[in-house]
């Protein structure tokens, strides 16, 4: 079974079919910058935040651009009291800081797809950061690559 197979891959073992150049922000960008960034370069559904070394520190993900463009509607919509007062602060967000996760999911070249697959979906995500030791972002790697994967070792 094919799938099974897959789960002994690394994501080192599709390393040439990672994203190389993702997009990376600083924290101080300001979000209308970040939105620019995000036009640019269309294939992405997260920017990943870096530090002055390239360290991953964070990343803002599509929904959270979609709660800082939509408020009211995101207000509404996640009516829990914790979630309120997190849309209060992006409210009055300015920077990439303002709006990221500070504890972004990655994965290194070392991680199992079947573990890359875990975090996929429980974040109920489509894409990670790949870093290394040093937790700088070398790459990014989504579903995309697994289908690509998959679908190489059915036709052997």
């Amino acid at each position: 079974m094919v799938r099974g197979k897959l789960e002994s891959i690394t994501v080192m073992d599709i390393r040439h079919l990672l994203i190389e150049d993702p997009v990376l922000v600083r924290p101080s960008l300001s979000i209308e910058d970040l939105l620019v960034k995000m036009i640019d370069d269309l294939r992405m559904r997260h920017v990943y935040v870096v530090n002055e070394d390239n360290v991953l520190v964070g990343v803002v993900r599509m929904n959270a651009i979609v709660r800082y463009l939509f408020p009211f509607a995101a207000f509404i919509a996640l009516n829990e009291s914790d979630v309120i007062l997190k849309e209060l602060v992006n409210f009055g967000a300015k920077t990439v800081s303002d709006i990221m996760d500070p504890q972004p999911c990655f994965v290194e070249e070392s991680t199992s797809l079947s573990d890359m697959a875990g975090i996929l979906i429980r974040e109920k995500i489509n894409e990670l950061p790949v870093v290394d030791k040093d937790k700088r972002v070398i790459g990014q790697v989504n579903v995309y690559e697994i289908i690509t994967e998959y679908l190489k070792r059915r036709r052997k």
